[in-house]
């Protein structure tokens, strides 16, 4: 069906639903994805961010929700979590205070500039404003409300600040930072001692990330006492059974790309990227470097030979 049919088609079966939510000025509000699109219609629209809409819909509604979502790079799970969802969330809630954090300050920010901007554009339409006097891009708040948006890095601070919404956008830059240990410890330690701490009562949160580690901070959260209570949501670029997927699709089947990949396409990635970084960036499963049978930590290193041949 391809990415422009897909959106094609899900405009037509929309078109009376959406007439019947507007009024006066006002857009539809129903989900994080119509929301994007009523302010922007060249907002792309894919089966895979249709089902992460309605998993952001239900952590709403879900007091101390928790929600993992897992996906491959560059097919729009940011733009839709991170600057749509709590724009979305604001305009049901305008005293929310929500709190972004990424792998460093300027990437959380970029996405507190944005909806800043999102509302100074369309704020007579979504009926908010910010505060003349509070609107910096990491941290701002809407003029008669509580609620805000406020953003900071892994490793930064939220002292003084109650967080209702948590949002942790790709808490791992890169392989370097994925394969560091001393890395993987400052993240689960700033879950530990930051993150969770600022948590108002109730107060709902997601972790958006492309799989890095089978240690990354995904991986320790599910691993740890409390892991039962976080929702699961990987989509997996390709998929592996028609009975799991969460797509519904036959097995080998790849996802309708936002970015508008062709089969061809991300058979070329599957053959570049190698069995590894397939598995965990495209995936959703990333694996130890090594078995279990002779686990590298365990092995002995010598520095001098045990034994000498001698002819």
């Amino acid at each position: 069906l391809g990415v422009k049919g897909y959106s094609q088609l899900i405009d037509r079966v929309s078109a009376f639903a959406l007439a019947a939510d507007m009024w006066d000025d006002h857009i539809s509000r129903s989900t994080p994805g119509r929301l994007a699109h009523e302010l922007d219609p060249s907002t792309v629209r894919t089966p895979a961010l249709d089902l992460i809409d309605q998993a952001l819909v239900d952590l709403l509604d879900t007091p101390d929700g928790r929600l993992l979502i897992s996906m491959p790079p560059q097919e729009g799970k940011s733009q839709r979590a991170s600057r749509r969802f709590p724009l979305w969330a604001l305009t049901r809630n305008p005293n929310l205070r929500i709190a972004i954090v990424s792998y460093e300050h300027g990437v959380a920010r970029r996405w507190g500039r944005a909806i800043r901007d999102d509302i100074t554009t369309h704020g007579p339409r979504l009926g908010l404003r910010v505060r003349d006097d509070l609107s910096a891009q990491h941290e701002w708040q809407l003029a008669g409300h509580d609620g805000g948006v406020y953003t900071t890095g892994i490793g930064g601070a939220l002292t003084g600040r109650p967080v209702d919404l948590l949002i942790v956008d790709d808490p791992i830059k890169d392989r370097a930072q994925a394969d560091s240990k001393t890395y993987r410890e400052r993240a689960w330690d700033w879950w530990l001692e930051v993150g969770a701490t600022r948590l108002a009562p109730g107060a709902p949160v997601v972790v958006i990330a492309t799989r890095w580690h089978h240690d990354d901070l995904i991986g320790r959260m599910l691993a740890h006492e409390d892991g039962h209570e976080w929702r699961v949501l990987n989509i997996p670029a390709q998929s592996e059974s028609q009975d799991t997927d969460p797509l519904g699709r036959p097995e080998g089947e790849f996802m309708v790309s936002a970015r508008g990949r062709t089969r061809e396409q991300w058979q070329k990635i599957q053959r570049r990227s190698g069995s590894r970084t397939w598995a965990s960036l495209y995936q959703g499963h990333p694996t130890p470097d090594t078995g279990n049978l002779f686990p590298r930590d365990s092995w002995a290193r010598y520095t001098q030979p045990l034994w000498v041949v001698r002819d």
